[in-house]
């Protein structure tokens, strides 16, 4: 078999390192195992000369190098510091060449050999080393007030192929202010510690600070809005490149050379572990987190990126000056834009700093700010102070520039100033809301978005509804034109071939092969194609033949279609073209109701192989089209190329680090489009009513109750400008109910505009007969006649369609509207409301009238009436005299929360509860606390928080053995460093947080070792047989075999003996007590797994409910519970390994013989 191409590459990359001139790195040659490769380092300072063979063995050499880290080790007696540096080689060369591997361990190596002071140095935790990645790097920032630097200047960008950042030298002084600076942090209310480094030759070092979500003070709606629940934990990651920056240092530095750079997370645990606070800096490591990673929420990256560029000129400014945050910010602002303007007057900005001081009463007590305290400064403090606050006010500022926004609306979520450039990164960076998130949780509303805007594109009456379009976002669509749009005849313009539906612009004729995906060109063509290329194959084929009418009324005679291929390029040898097909559509229609065909409808138009056809660029700007009508039928062919939103929904879950833009479905014009469509709706649209199957996505307590066969959803929040002036018109109404609410319908092709800049009157669709204004009523029925329901399965008249691939189908769209109480001022209240004054209306809910209605709500019916029976669910009272009402003039239940008029917002009050509650593990700290304190300070007092107690196992009754014939050097190596690492954490984690215990003191063997597993959750069965039983520990053996760390240990419980799985058992614990696990079989392990995991793991699988684990039924307590043997054990593991297919160590015989 001919090697993979990650082996070819790797072994090309092995011999172009033989022949490079690498430092201390001499002899490279093959090992004696497959893949391996082992090298000479030499330092001469030393006295022994430091001659050390070393081996280094790639992990996934088929998946060279992106893919592949490599185990390096050597069987030589070395330093602990030099075993340290090889033990975390096998994270740190992840994704490394073999010249950079080398590279990287010479430097590292001499780093250490240099600066060895001959002192013994405590061994570290091994996962406690950095992480290098050509994914780091630092951005640009700005150097206030600085005396020998530019004002701008660019931070390195890390690569293994270019110069490694320096390892961290840390002086005693240092490392005692890095402790200061953390329990400040700890005193002000955090929780706080350090993830990894900190020490001599750290390249990676960061520390956490967390606080939980509910003591922010922030509103329900916007934990929903953001969706961060208020038991989660937001959590700030700094990491330090070089050497510790304390306040002093980023006064004094410049500012590019505080190399400081933050993560802003959330997460379910207040600490985060070192492999995802690793991952949070490099986006390459997620893959090895199986969803495990810390994650962003809706802010994090505008705030990520608003500290690494401004954070530390802003401190230079209020230190200096003495203004506030906001202060600071402006100045920094005009210095940016006018250097030689001077520096304003802090007595500019005072009317700043007084907001400032009237917000700050309203914040949290862990957000005073530390800056006016006296003493000394804490600047992971500051920093954590400085997030948190622009994290509680991001509704006021701008995501982009974050300068402060105008209006004093509470919004739900944060959004940018009117400045064009903000608003074109808030899209195109993806500031604004996470197109594949919005996706996953609100299908419905993507749905409902995409299908308007594409409703919107009919061409009515000589029309295109749409308002606004989008602009500035470099929209590529093929050249494809609607004939309604030329001014020239198609026959008259060489550049032109009209086609069925439309005109194509500069094609080139093709013989198109359906079966096998390829384009051959005829004749000679001027266009330059290239692999990776997009373009639109158009093919014409005969329909059957259906009358139908266009937007005027007039009868068309049937004709054939066009069929629109969307591919990219694979490859081109000469005239034949392979493509890569992502979607097939027909034509569309612009001027009638026809809804194209798409997908597996084409196949029905399409039985021949071959076709006659032409091929198109996807190289045409959409700003560079002349009129509104080519821009819409450009984006409609876009939109219809779209896959549905239940197939997107779909990709994504497959593998949470999918992204639409990577997805072969979609051309790059769609995914840019799409992202227009979600993030310019400048409203939070929840979605009310959802499929049962997806239940969990559907708000049944915001359901207004008696609307069968509409799909509900509700307005959480409008646009903030209109919102605004919506409350500034409610202050002047002195009447008991400020608001009405009143029915609202309207044509599809109005809803676009509708839903993100409010309803008005600048067009008249139905006539003014009551004058001008918004118009609306009280009852249902009546706007129902001005909604354009009509049967679009045929042809309308009415010059609506609907989106190809929707699953709503939307057929009809009202809104349930939010009015000021001032009836009296509008133009008209009988028989309709007449509301001349845009900004006295707010639309709150959408009911949308699908095709064919997969629910109408009615199976919530009865979840909502016994919350309204338990008054959980406030109803919104109206005012008696103007009371809305429903279909067939039937009562409305409207909840409160969805009226913000009505529904009293006090976030104080709404968080207390919230903040009373207890944290469960509030001695997660306890770790930190020992480092940060001062050693000797803490005065321990031992207390035992469930039954456990270490010590008390009676070691005469188990199974002891001595070493092992076979104990190899590595093998004992590797067990000590983990011996090492497992023997420290248990130090310093309370035993039943841990969950795991081991006798170090009786550890004779270190290839066997007597593990209890222990303080299990009291509801789970098998806690519950313990306490019948008396037992407070499972007892575990592991054995390690001659292969480790190359093989798994061989792990099984001593005793008690488990129910087994025939008779109902579980926990994954087989009938001779082995454990039943891939991770244990040479199948699952991999060398880079830790013992701590291994632990974790299996403890793990004793917890699994599916079934549960059970101990073997006695009749009364035992006084020495019965023991598995070690041969039944051996079996069992053998007989479960066969079962699945797993692969079983080939050393597990020499078990057999001990």
């Amino acid at each position: 078999m001919a090697p993979s191409k990650g082996r070819q590459r790797f072994q090309a990359d092995l011999d172009s390192a033989t022949d490079k001139n690498i430092p201390n790195v001499s002899q490279i040659q093959k090992g004696d195992v497959e893949d391996e490769f082992t090298f000479v380092y030499t330092h001469p300072s030393q006295p022994d000369g430091s001659h050390y063979e070393i081996h280094v063995q790639p992990q996934d050499v088929h998946g060279y190098p992106g893919d592949n880290s490599f185990l390096v080790y050597t069987n030589h007696d070395v330093p602990q510091d030099v075993a340290q540096v090889l033990d975390a080689s096998i994270a740190e060369t992840a994704g490394m060449k073999v010249a950079d591997v080398l590279t990287n361990l010479s430097r590292r190596l001499r780093f250490i050999l240099e600066n060895d002071t001959g002192n013994d140095v405590e061994m570290t935790n091994a996962d406690d080393l950095e992480v290098l990645t050509d994914d780091d790097s630092s951005q640009s920032e700005f150097d206030y007030v600085s005396d020998d630097d530019d004002t701008f200047g660019d931070g390195p960008i890390i690569s293994p192929n270019e110069a490694l950042p320096e390892p961290m030298e840390i002086s005693p002084s240092a490392m005692e202010r890095f402790r200061r600076d953390l329990l400040s942090v700890l005193e002000a209310g955090f929780h706080t510690g350090k993830i990894c480094g900190f020490e001599k030759g750290a390249i990676t070092n960061i520390a956490w600070v967390s606080i939980r979500a509910n003591k922010l003070r922030l509103s329900k709606e916007i934990h929903e809005a953001w969706n961060i629940a208020s038991s989660e934990y937001v959590i700030l990651l700094i990491q330090y490149s070089g050497h510790y920056i304390s306040f002093e240092d980023a006064l004094n530095l410049p500012a590019r050379h505080c190399n400081m750079t933050f993560r802003l997370r959330k997460s379910s645990n207040k600490k985060p572990t070192l492999q995802q606070a690793i991952a949070a800096f490099d986006p390459w490591h997620q893959r090895d987190l199986d969803g495990q990673e810390l994650f962003r929420f809706w802010i994090s990256e505008s705030i990520e990126s608003f500290m690494e560029t401004e954070f530390v000129p802003m401190l230079k400014i209020r230190r200096r000056h003495a203004v506030s945050w906001a202060q600071a910010k402006k100045i920094l602002q005009s210095q940016v834009k006018e250097p030689a303007a001077g520096m304003p007057s802090s007595k500019d900005y005072q009317s700043t700093g007084n907001e400032e001081q009237i917000n700050a009463a309203q914040l949290p007590s862990f957000l005073d700010d530390h800056m006016l305290s006296e003493g000394e400064i804490s600047l992971p403090l500051i920093a954590s102070q400085f997030a948190l606050h622009y994290v509680v006010r991001c509704t006021d500022y701008c995501t982009i520039c974050h300068s402060k926004t105008e209006g004093d609306f509470d919004a739900l979520r944060p959004y940018v100033c009117n400045a064009p450039l903000c608003l074109y990164q808030y899209m195109d960076l993806g500031f604004g809301p996470n197109m594949e998130s919005e996706i996953i949780n609100q299908p419905k509303v993507v749905d409902l978005l995409v299908s308007l805007c594409f409703v919107s594109l009919s061409v009515h009456q000589g029309e295109v509804r749409m308002r606004d379009f989008p602009t500035g976002l470099n929209l590529q669509v093929p050249k494809i034109r609607s004939l309604v749009s030329l001014v020239e005849k198609p026959e008259e313009h060489p550049a032109y071939v009209q086609i069925n539906g439309g005109v194509l612009v500069d094609p080139v004729a093709v013989v198109f092969n359906k079966a096998d995906s390829t384009a051959t060109i005829v004749g000679e063509y001027d266009l330059d194609l290239r692999e990776g290329q997009w373009v639109v194959i158009a093919i014409s084929v005969t329909r059957s033949p259906i009358s139908r009418q266009d937007s005027r009324g007039r009868t068309v005679s049937p004709h054939g279609e066009t069929v629109l291929h969307h591919a990219r390029i694979h490859s081109k040898v000469g005239a034949r073209i392979v493509l890569d097909i992502s979607s097939q559509h027909t034509m569309p229609d612009n001027e009638t109701s026809k809804t194209p065909l798409v997908g597996d409808q084409v196949e029905i138009i399409l039985p021949r192989k071959t076709y006659s056809g032409h091929l198109v660029l996807y190289d045409e700007e959409l700003d560079s089209l002349k009129s509104k009508i080519e821009k819409a039928f450009s984006m409609s062919i876009i939109l219809a190329a779209l896959p549905s939103v239940q197939d997107m929904r779909s990709y994504l879950l497959s593998d949470l680090r999918h992204s639409l833009a990577k997805w072969d479905r979609m051309t790059r014009a769609a995914v840019d489009l799409l992202r227009w469509i979600i993030a310019s709706n400048r409203s939070y649209i929840v979605q009310v009513d959802t499929h049962p199957a997806e239940a969990s996505l559907g708000r049944p307590y915001d359901r207004i109750s008696g609307i069968k066969g509409w799909i509900q959803f509700r307005f959480a929040q409008g646009s903030p400008e209109k919102e605004v002036l919506f409350n500034d018109a409610l202050k002047d109404i002195d009447k008991p109910h400020k608001t009405l609410v009143a029915w609202h319908g309207s044509a599809l092709q109005n809803w676009h505009s509708i839903i993100r800049q409010g309803l008005d009157y600048t067009t008249a669709a139905n006539g003014r007969a009551y004058g001008d204004g918004i118009y609306f009523s009280r009852y249902f029925d009546t706007s129902l006649a001005y909604s354009s329901i009509s049967d679009l399965s045929v042809n309308s008249p009415s010059g609506t369609k609907m989106w190809p691939q929707s699953s709503l189908q939307v057929t009809a769209v009202m809104s349930l509207n939010e009015l000021a109480n001032l009836p009296e001022s509008f133009n008209s209240n009988e028989p309709h409301y007449v509301v001349q004054t845009c900004h006295w209306t707010r639309c709150r809910y959408l009911f949308v009238k699908p095709n064919s209605p997969e629910m109408d709500g009615a199976q919530l019916t009865q979840t909502v009436s016994t919350l309204r029976k338990q008054g959980q669910i406030p109803e919104f009272i109206q005012d008696p005299y103007f009371v809305a009402r429903g279909p067939q003039m039937s009562e409305l239940f409207i909840p409160q929360r969805a009226i913000p008029s009505q529904e009293k917002r006090n976030v104080s009050a709404e968080s207390a509860d919230d903040v009373s509650e207890v944290e469960s593990d509030s001695g997660d700290d306890e770790e930190d606390l020992k480092f940060l304190q001062p050693e000797g300070s803490i005065r321990t007092v031992l207390t035992y928080a469930t039954d456990f107690r270490p010590g008390t196992l009676d070691y005469s009754k188990l199974p002891t053995l001595a070493p092992p014939s076979y104990a190899t050097g590595i093998a004992q190596k590797a067990l000590g460093l983990e011996i090492k690492k497992l023997h420290k954490l248990q130090a310093a984690t309370p035993l039943h947080q841990l969950g795991w215990y081991i006798d170090f003191d009786r550890l004779n063997n270190m290839f066997q070792w007597i593990v209890e597993f222990h303080s299990f959750d009291p509801s789970l069965p098998l806690a519950k047989d313990m306490k019948v039983k008396g037992i407070t520990s499972i007892v575990f053996e592991m054995r390690f075999l001659s292969s480790f760390p190359m093989s798994p240990p061989f792990v099984r419980v001593i005793q008690p003996r488990f129910l087994p799985f025939a008779n109902g058992g579980g926990g994954h614990v087989t009938a001779g007590g082995a454990m039943c696990m891939e991770l244990l079989t040479n199948t699952g392990w991999s060398p880079a797994n830790s013992l701590e995991s291994v632990l974790l793991q299996v403890r793990l699988a004793m917890c699994s409910e599916n079934p549960p684990a059970r101990l073997e039924k006695t009749k009364s307590r035992q006084s020495s519970p019965s023991q598995y043997g070690i041969h039944e054990a051996i079996d069992a593991y053998t007989r479960a390994a066969q079962v699945h297919g797993w692969q079983v160590p080939e050393d597990l015989k020499d078990l057999q013989g001990n």
